[in-house]
């Protein structure tokens, strides 16, 4: 095993060996700093790449049909460009950091059974790691934006949610869901599975059901909840 040799290297790291990644982060967890900041600053670049791109009026009179069909009264004041992006940004930042530090207490918690005790600082500068593939989808969204020649609502042109492929209108009942449902899942849960493995004496079945479990429960309970409502 050969430690990364810095924050940077630790990033490409993740991709090509995740498990001298996390051994770095271990002794470095200052390290984190610089994937969030990667988490945190790309949505500025996917959405304003975004707005220069789509048709406003379209948007706008969309917009306006989706959520008017869906009972809620909007604003036109609401639908200007500078307003629409900021609503976009703030709302990837608050929902990856809140993720971040969600998952970052699943497992501070869900590993207190073996021996290695770790702060929860700790899990939070790997937790920062493991949700660092946002940063691909982002990329992979910005494609999507600039090549595509038809006009996308903005749930539609984030490829990190399942509704991203699915495209359903945002008056759709099943919309909060797809939305809520990141297509990298299986990225991220082969990354805490890594981390897991590498930081505690878990066997292999545990480590695995500490990886999944928080992902599963959003697939259990966002659908029991749209059924029950």
């Amino acid at each position: 095993m050969t430690l990364s040799k810095n924050p940077f290297v630790a990033v490409l790291d993740l991709l090509r060996s995740p498990i001298d990644c996390f051994a770095a982060i271990y002794e470095r967890p200052k390290w984190a700093f610089i994937p969030y900041l990667i988490i945190i600053l790309s949505p500025f670049f996917m959405w304003f790449s975004y707005f220069d791109n789509v048709d406003m009026v379209w948007l706008q009179q969309t917009l306006l049909a989706q959520l008017s069909n869906n009972g809620q009264l909007i604003e036109q004041d609401w639908l200007t460009k500078d307003v629409l992006i900021a609503g976009e940004i703030f709302s990837d930042i608050f929902g990856r950091t809140v993720c971040i530090f969600v998952l970052a207490l699943w497992l501070n918690l869900s590993t207190k059974g073996n021996r290695y005790k770790h702060s929860y600082g700790k899990w939070l500068a790997a937790t920062c790691f493991i949700m660092l593939p946002t940063f691909v989808g982002d990329i992979a969204s910005l494609t999507n934006i600039i090549f595509n020649t038809n006009n996308i609502m903005p749930n539609a042109a984030d490829l990190n949610s399942l509704n991203g492929l699915l495209k359903l209108p945002l008056n759709h009942p099943w919309t909060a869901f797809t939305t809520t449902v990141p297509l990298l899942a299986p990225w991220y849960i082969a990354l805490t599975y890594t981390a897991v493995a590498a930081w505690t004496d878990f066997d292999r079945a545990k480590a695995i059901i500490v990886a999944i479990l928080p992902w599963l429960l959003t697939l259990i309970i966002w659908p029991v909840m749209i059924l029950v409502a």
